[in-house]
């Protein structure tokens, strides 16, 4: 009983270390995600020979190129060295990125986002292979779920800190928007340093937190961190996971789940800043990030609960409502937003009216209950999917994710609104059609090997009964035998 409560107590240190570790990093990814085009324009309307004017959309767009190439070998990384190293590397990648707002070069930058999309790979890969090495098969629900809950307050935390710097800078920024070209949300050098100092440090922070978090596995983990598996034999179970026709069936989900993050992460926020009818409301980034944050935490909350009671809530229930929320924000996006406010500082007037704080803050939570679901649906059907390769399922479904966000933000200086509020939509149904028939198959599936699982398990019994009555007939013909004589 003791030794069970100190374990327990041991997983809750690890996993609460872990959370935290995310939190930071993903404060500040995150965050500076929501402003880093409308950082980029600030600066190259100040500077145009320091960096170009769409470098935002492109420099992320590097960020998940890499993110995909790396995807293909993480997993074997991660059986090469540990969790811990894997996500004390993934750290040090995050960190470097906002370091390069403090001396704005494009050669650093575009470097910077190239080692971020590394980083990205590595910390997802060492998150699941700790967590797995921390957590019993009686513990694991309740330790993802914490994790998941905890980590996802970080866009609230993001929010904050960007209210708080603004309101610091405020007279800067007003300064900036009135002497600006464009009457537009401008941000000034002091806010852009102050901003990314925060992230900066936020990442350090994680630095310091996967250097003290504990390396031992906890007894009866689900699976060892000790290397079982060659570097050489995971990249062919990578290849074997690449190749499934499940993954293929499964690829237009993924897909989804990239093109929607580029789009709610970067292009909407962005949108709303260049629309120029907003330029006084100087706080709309922090209530959109804080908005997102509390529908991702929201929505966790709801799969987690609802998961409990519904079985299989977590699959087909879940897509249903990404599909639908996903669709809902994107007729809100439509009718409040400039067609052009995307690529552009802009005047047009939108289809419908002008976007308030509270309709910023209604759209952002939808995002966030949407961008929760896909995530959810996605990190369940790699589990299920192919249990024998947990690791490289969950990789090929972040390289399609990520191939979906590299594609579109590498060609959205050419897109509009319409594009992605069109686009988005028909995705969904197109999507939804292929998961809905996938989830039905694992769903058969599951039970074809439950019923086996359960049938070996009959026939195991009704061998140890014989192999006992034989037993006991042996021992009994001996008595007689010895009685006899």
């Amino acid at each position: 009983m003791e030794e069970g409560a100190t374990t327990r107590r041991f997983e809750l240190l690890c996993v609460f270390m872990l959370s935290f570790g995310q939190l930071c990093i993903m404060t500040g990814y995150d965050s500076q995600s929501f402003i880093l085009e409308s950082v980029i324009h600030s600066i190259h309307e100040r500077e145009p020979e320091k960096i170009s004017v769409h470098a935002g959309y492109y420099g992320q767009a590097v960020c998940y190129l890499t993110y995909v190439l790396t995807c293909f070998v993480s997993p074997s990384f991660l059986y090469a060295t540990s969790a811990k190293t894997t996500l004390l590397i993934s750290a040090i990648c995050f960190t470097s990125f906002p370091i390069g707002f403090l001396f704005t070069n494009s050669y650093y930058y575009y470097f910077s986002s190239a080692v971020l999309g590394v980083g990205f790979a590595l910390y997802y890969t060492g998150n699941g292979g700790y967590m797995t090495s921390h957590s019993t098969r009686q513990t694991i629900g309740s330790n993802v779920s914490m994790s998941w809950g905890f980590g996802c307050c970080c866009m609230m935390i993001g929010s904050i800190i960007m209210a708080v710097i603004t309101s610091l800078t405020a007279n800067e920024t007003e300064v900036a928007v009135v002497a600006s070209h464009h009457v537009q949300r401008n941000f000034s050098d002091s806010e852009i340093y102050l901003l990314f100092s925060s992230f900066a440090a936020a990442s350090m922070v994680a630095v310091f937190t996967f250097i003290l978090m504990p390396s031992k596995d906890v007894s009866n983990c689900i699976e060892s961190s000790e290397k079982q598996v060659e570097f050489m034999e995971g990249m062919r179970l990578m290849k074997k996971a690449l190749m499934s026709p499940k993954m293929f069936r499964l690829a237009p989900s993924f897909l989804l789940c990239g093109i929607h993050t580029s789009f709610w992460l970067s292009v909407y926020p962005t949108s709303l800043m260049f629309n120029t009818h907003n330029a006084s409301m100087i706080y709309l980034p922090a209530i959109y990030c804080f908005a997102v944050g509390l529908g991702e935490t929201l929505m966790g909350v709801v799969i987690s609960t609802m998961s409990k009671r519904i079985e299989d809530f977590g699959l087909r229930p879940t897509m249903l409502i990404g599909c639908c929320t996903t669709i809902m924000y994107c007729i809100l996006a439509l009718l409040t937003t400039p067609y052009n406010a995307t690529t552009t500082p802009t005047t047009i007037e939108p289809l419908l009216c002008q976007p308030t704080r509270i309709f910023v803050f209604i759209v952002g939570l939808i995002a966030g209950i949407s961008d929760c679901c896909f995530c959810s649906v996605r990190s369940m059907i790699c589990a299920i999917a192919m249990p024998s390769r947990r690791a490289q399922a969950f990789s090929v479904s972040k390289i399609y994710q990520s191939l979906g966000t590299c594609v579109i933000f590498f060609i959205s200086p050419w897109l509009n609104i319409y594009h992605y509020t069109i686009g988005l939509p028909l995705l969904c149904v197109f999507s939804g059609i292929f998961f809905f028939r996938e989830a039905k198959r694992t769903k058969i599936m599951e039970r074809k090997i439950t019923m086996e699982l359960e049938a070996a398990a009959k026939r195991k019994l009704t061998m140890e009964l014989e192999a006992a009555k034989l037993e006991f007939e042996l021992r009994n013909s001996t008595t007689k035998t010895i009685d006899i004589a």
